[in-house]
């Protein structure tokens, strides 16, 4: 369970030898000017030598704990970190001597992390004589995940390059930070008054054996799809110097306004590109190992530019490598209409691997197709189009396809497309039935992500804002009415 908020915010830097907890810990401690816990074990060891008995690892669970209760003391910015855990004896105890102590147990469970970083094993196996299984580590970080995954939902899978590492959990900390601090500033009463609800996780993970995919609750978006088989991730991990997002909700509005502004029965709204629920803290109606439910309400502040009750249910489902997510938008009201859009913006990282390039990638289509593109200016349709294929069933990725902005089709003759490399299996597999509207985009050149977008609606026309019910793509819900509509990634 997590703390309530004012209180210290603990998080553990947790899995397998050989993974870069130690240095991963230092470097997120100086980057918060807070402190953190060293790792105990490796501290006795190098005293009382390589090999132990079941009273070290006991003396190394006491000590542990110790130097978790020393670096709470010094600890600033409202958090510390933890270089490794109890968990971690625990695993080591099962694999070395069978069992672990009870006691230990029990302290795990009572323990209170409010975010654990699982460290992957794809740096360098790094030998040290502290060191004993260089050909299990993937077997151990197969239980660290299902060991996190049934103990706590806030948790989060942190691979790649060092610097990469750090990225990732600098950006999954300030999450946590930005929560625990919502739910400070909603509840401003002394903390020793009387007990308080403990604030959601930030994140949630999926599970099944073959991947796991991470969904914050900030825009319920997806964060992260990874096969399980080589730890590889697919979704764009949301550099901040190139596009901050993984794969944004779009609703309750699909591309740009003219002057991000419209009209509803006579009086004038603004409304930004593509919305507000991406920005929006979801609620949490379900959660268990292959499914996740969240929900977003009216509420008086989205009334300001958006005069309409709405209840926007978004569901994800795991099964083996395919993630589902469907949406239901339901209205509420007794006595008026819903209008709204809603589609997606999933990037999906682009090259794969290291040895790729953007232009090694290419879409493919189940069968040859005639592609007409919708041009943009500024975010608007310009009433322009322009060829794009031809009878084809690949499309080629290049920086320069996208020069002018998003490829924008309307009612195309496909329902999926693959995105595939010239040098490599990998692939990511968009099903999408029933949408009548598809945009294709990247940034730029050096952005390493293409996004594939399914959209029930469309950016207006250039010109001056309208009546919202006359724009293209807007969908009408009667009262008490619910729109539900679905999209596949499949990835391998």
């Amino acid at each position: 369970m997590p703390h309530p908020p004012n209180t210290l915010l603990r998080v553990s830097l947790t899995g397998p030898e050989s993974t870069g907890k130690s240095t991963l810990a230092a470097q997120l401690a100086a980057h918060y000017g807070t402190s953190f816990a060293p790792e105990f074990a490796r501290e006795y060891l190098a005293l009382s030598g390589p090999h132990y008995t079941p009273e070290d690892l006991e003396e190394i669970a006491r000590g542990q704990l110790a130097a978790e209760a020393e670096a709470a003391t010094r600890a600033r910015n409202g958090l510390f970190f933890c270089d490794s855990d109890l968990l971690v004896i625990k695993i080591w105890s099962e694999h070395s001597f069978g069992s672990c102590p009870e006691w230990i147990l029990r302290t795990i469970d009572q323990q209170q992390y409010d975010l654990a970083l699982l460290m992957g094993v794809d740096l360098p196996w790094e030998p040290d004589p502290l060191r004993e299984h260089p050909h299990l580590r993937q077997h151990f970080y197969d239980l660290y995940r299902r060991e996190l995954s049934e103990r706590m939902s806030n948790f989060a899978e942190i691979s790649g390059s060092g610097e990469r590492r750090f990225a990732q959990a600098r950006f999954l900390v300030d999450e946590l930070l930005r929560t625990a601090a919502q739910y400070s500033a909603a509840d401003s009463a002394p903390i020793l008054e009387e007990p308080r609800m403990a604030y959601r996780p930030a994140h949630y993970t999926l599970s099944t054996p073959a991947c796991q995919a991470t969904f914050a609750a900030h825009g319920a978006e997806l964060t992260s799809l990874r096969t399980t088989v080589n730890a590889l991730e697919y979704i764009w991990p949301a550099d901040p110097a190139v596009w901050a997002r993984h794969a944004p909700v779009l609703f309750p509005l699909v591309g740009r306004l003219p002057d991000d502004a419209y009209s509803y029965e006579g009086r004038h709204y603004k409304l930004p590109q593509h919305g507000f629920a991406r920005d929006q803290e979801f609620a949490v109606v379900r959660h268990t190992a292959t499914e996740l439910v969240f929900r977003l309400h009216h509420d008086e502040t989205t009334r300001v530019v958006f005069p309409f009750a709405f209840e926007l249910t978004i569901t994800y489902t795991l099964r083996d490598t395919e993630l589902t997510v469907r949406w239901d938008v339901r209205n509420p009201a007794t006595d008026a209409p819903l209008l709204f859009s809603i589609g997606a913006h999933p990037a999906v990282r682009c090259p794969l691997l290291p040895d790729e390039k953007f232009e090694d990638y290419y879409f493919e289509f189940d069968h040859p197709v005639t592609l007409e593109r919708h041009l943009l200016q500024g975010g608007l349709l310009t009433g322009q189009t322009a060829p794009v294929l031809t009878e084809e069933r690949e499309l080629p990725l290049s920086y320069n396809l996208f020069a002018d902005d998003a490829l924008v089709f309307k009612h195309y003759d496909f329902s999926g497309l693959t995105l595939r490399s010239h040098k490599s299996a990998h692939f990511v597999r968009f099903q999408f039935d029933g949408f009548p509207y598809l945009g294709l985009w990247t940034k730029g050149p050096g952005a390493n992500f293409v996004c594939v977008e399914p959209w029930h609606g469309i950016a207006s026309a250039a010109g001056k804002p309208g009546e919202l019910s006359q724009k293209e793509g807007i969908l009408t819900l009667e009262p008490g009415q619910t729109f539900t509509a679905a999209y596949t990634i499949t990835v391998g």
